[in-house]
């Protein structure tokens, strides 16, 4: 069974000559313990080194303490770590943790990337209750990397300061005051794997002086929607949600393929839509049901109980609440499937080498012409909505203002101007169009759901028919907002 806790830390390089200073007196009345460990740690990737472009290390240590596998994400400013116990083959990866990062390993195999032996100093400063507020680990670090010719040996000295469970956020602030003081500075590595395989090429990125061109500025986005959909498959394994941010990036990926289809290439760009499409629509099936559970629960709960006529939340809970379960299932034996796997390789590549057309070499400022058709599609659909009261249009109105947000997200660098002020229009417009989209599905259940109160001998439609009658009220709000939405 997997453990998980929340490490916050931080990393510094020294010298030969540092020497870790006296904390003592940052905890009232606390006292050190010092300490020695000595560490070996055997480190899994991909080939592609997949976990690492991702900020997170795999690996099994043994040692005179902390033995066990493994696996560290990094989120936010902390990292969460995935413990299994040790196993009796330290050269294979456990599947509960190989199953935890398919996704970000985008099916590909794992294999030793990276042994590391430590030779560990700590100091423990506790409080004067004998708990760890913080513990200062001075290492030794000897680091070799397998090769198909030779290994790779590498060394180096490292600090690390650890917040502990009785730690205070402002005294991890004074111990990095005070470490710096002493001479150490932040370490540009993130962990120990990604020290050992940095080679000069990796930290070479070009000439920055000359202009953007569309390419780049392309290229850039779609690596952050890849970036975010490995957040995403994570934390949707996890069961921690995630699933609308993971259906966003989808979205501003194929917005990226459509509004700027001059840039990329057609054939491609059409396969890689289908794909995300697919996937996007797996994503819906779940988050539609998660939104319409939050919408009747408060509206439900806004209504007096004496206009509560038997048990109308339960009924709805109970049936978005198992339609979502089971959307969910569906979801993530998607997400096991080899078409999925393939999906993320093909994002993977789009980020990196993109199939682009000959005018992806112009200038990023050619970007601003996309964005502008974008945006009069807004207004095109907008206007042919309101004057028609036209479901299906306001529909189209609510995606093109989509497109225009991601397109103008994308081409920021090179927008200039109040770009901020014309996304957050865009956004508003989104939540306006949105909710009466919403509205649109949640009258359609309570349809459904009153015309069965016949067959239920402890419910009656009245209450179901106070609802569709509000959602009606919004959807005749949001056409005015609509009306009154300026770009």
């Amino acid at each position: 069974m997997a453990a998980e806790l929340v490490e916050r830390e931080l990393k510094y390089e020294v010298g030969d000559r540092f020497t870790v200073p006296e904390v003592r007196d940052l905890v009232a009345e606390g006292r050190v313990e010092r300490g020695k460990q000595s560490l070996d740690s055997v480190y899994f990737d991909t080939e592609n080194r997949d976990l690492l472009a991702c900020g997170m290390t795999l690996r099994c240590r043994t040692g005179s303490t902390d033995s066990g596998w493994q696996l560290k994400i990094p989120t936010g400013d902390t990292r969460t770590e995935v413990r299994v116990d040790l196993t009796d083959n330290d050269t294979v990866v456990p599947k509960e943790l190989a199953a935890l990062v398919l996704g970000v390993r985008r099916g590909r195999s794992l294999q030793h990337v990276v042994t590391v032996r430590t030779n560990r100093a700590t100091t423990r400063l506790l409080t004067r209750d004998g708990e760890l507020a913080v513990e200062i680990a001075d290492d030794q670090v000897t680091a070799v990397a397998p090769g198909r010719g030779s290994a790779t040996l590498s060394s180096w000295r490292e600090i690390e300061a650890e917040l502990g469970p009785a730690g205070p956020e402002t005294l991890l602030a004074a111990v990095d005051t005070r470490l710096t003081e002493a001479g150490a500075t932040r370490s540009g590595s993130t962990n120990k794997v990604a020290r050992a395989l940095t080679t000069p090429a990796d930290t070479d990125h070009g000439d920055r002086s000359a202009p953007p061109t569309a390419a780049q500025v392309i290229r850039a986005y779609v690596a952050e929607q890849d970036h975010a959909l490995m957040a995403g498959d994570l934390t949707v394994r996890r069961g921690l949600g995630g699933i609308h941010p993971t259906r966003v990036a989808t979205r501003r990926l194929r917005s990226t393929l459509r509004i700027f289809a001059r840039y990329i290439d057609p054939p491609a760009a059409a396969a890689l839509d289908a794909e995300l499409s697919w996937y996007a629509d797996l994503l819906g099936q779940v988050r539609d049901r998660e939104v319409q559970r939050d919408r009747f629960a408060k509206a439900v709960a806004d209504l007096p109980a004496e206009l509560v006529l038997g048990p109308v939340a339960t009924t709805i809970e109970q049936q978005l609440l198992s339609e979502q379960l089971h959307k969910n299932k569906q979801l993530l034996k998607a997400m096991n499937s080899r078409r999925y796997l393939a999906l993320l390789r093909e994002v993977q590549r789009w980020a990196t080498t993109p199939p682009f057309t000959e005018f992806a070499a112009d200038k990023a400022t050619s970007l601003r012409q996309a964005v502008r058709a974008a945006e009069r599609k807004v207004g095109k659909h907008l206007e042919a909505a309101l004057a028609g009261d036209d479901d299906e249009e306001l529909h189209k109105a609510r995606k093109a203002g989509k497109r225009a947000r991601y397109a103008a997200e994308l081409a920021s660098p090179v927008l200039g101007g109040k770009v901020k002020k014309r996304i957050k229009r865009y956004e508003q417009l989104q939540d306006i169009l949105g909710d009466y989209q919403d509205g649109v599905i949640a009258a359609a259940l309570l349809r459904g759901l009153a015309s069965g109160t016949a067959a239920r001998s402890n419910e009656n439609g009245f209450t179901y028919g106070l609802l569709y009658a509000q959602e009606q009220h919004r959807a005749a709000r949001s056409r005015d907002l609509a009306r009154a939405w300026t770009p």
